[in-house]
């Protein structure tokens, strides 16, 4: 699926950057999809979506059991054309209510300061980390609200904005170009392809990526909206790097399990253990296989160190 615009001198511009540093995008995403690394774009969509029953999760690992999507409504509702819509002009006052930790600011700033802690903290500048933290992937990305200002944070070389709905990531395309924004930093007052930031339509229960591949993941407000949750867990835990960083929130109980799937702490911290993460450490110097769950209202707040 291609979504947006961007012309061949871009991709090209793209492809080059890429090839002349030490990032290749080739290394994180799997062979099937190498075809499709040059079409990555911060505008437009690149198809990383496996056909139904024709790959299994985790067969680049240990882990080698067939993934099906048995609560496709979950996912379906959010191809919606009304839904981008309501995430971009009408929840974020709710969200800012109460309903989750704050508006669009308030969430990143939530998300970065766990996410960052320890990496560079007296600057936060590409001009003082070079690399930054690496690959980020903000799963479940939405209208990419979080994938926008990771990639304007300069933290990171590359980040990737995942979702299974191509509306919400083409209204994140939109909101660059409705907003102007150049990622690179220069103040032009023009939206331009940029090489921090990609859009990939993919199944969080089926990553299109090798293991190890990420720094740091972002999984915001979304776990209860996918059908197999437990899959999903274990695919992020894959796919992160060792003394990788998880940032994950969702809704808690006692929303009802009608469409969706809600949670209680416990069953979140379950959850992140029998994917693979630990809990604390006993060691405070030791920031590897660390686990925390907390609830804020009825949001539920993962952080998580692979």
């Amino acid at each position: 699926i291609g979504h947006g615009t961007v012309n061949a001198s871009s991709r090209r511009a793209t492809t080059a950057w890429a090839a002349k540093n030490e990032l290749n995008l080739r290394q994180i995403v799997q062979k099937e999809y190498h075809g499709s690394v040059d079409n990555l774009s911060s505008l437009q969509v690149t198809q990383m979506l496996s056909p139904p029953g024709e790959k299994k999760r985790g067969e680049l690992s240990s882990t080698n059991r067939s993934y099906t999507n048995n609560e496709p409504l979950r996912q379906q509702l959010f191809t919606l054309p009304i839904i981008p819509l309501l995430y971009e002009r009408i929840l974020p006052p709710l969200w800012s209510a109460g309903l989750r930790i704050g508006g669009p600011d308030a969430e990143y700033e939530s998300a970065a300061d766990f996410l960052y802690k320890n990496n560079n903290e007296n600057e936060k500048s590409a001009e003082s980390t070079k690399s930054g933290l690496g690959i980020g992937l903000d799963l479940s990305c939405g209208t990419g609200f979080v994938a926008i200002r990771m990639a304007q944070s300069n933290m990171f070389q590359h980040v990737i904005g995942l979702d299974y709905s191509p509306q919400m990531l083409q209204e994140g395309i939109a909101t660059i170009q409705r907003q102007r924004l150049d990622l690179e930093g220069n103040k032009n007052g023009r939206a331009k392809n940029s090489r921090r930031l990609s859009w990939i339509r993919g199944d969080a229960g089926s990553l299109p990526f090798e293991d190890e591949s990420f720094d740091v993941i972002h999984w915001g407000a979304a776990m209860h909206c996918v059908p197999d949750v437990e899959a999903a867990m274990e695919e992020v835990y894959r796919v992160l790097k060792p003394g990788g960083k998880l940032y994950a929130t969702t809704f808690l109980r006692p929303f009802p399990d009608v469409v969706f799937r809600f949670f209680d702490l416990v069953e979140l911290e379950t959850l992140a253990k029998n994917a693979g993460f630990a809990g604390s450490s006993s060691n405070s110097d030791d920031q590897r296989q660390q686990l925390e769950v907390e609830g804020r209202g009825v949001y539920g707040i993962i952080r998580a160190v692979k």
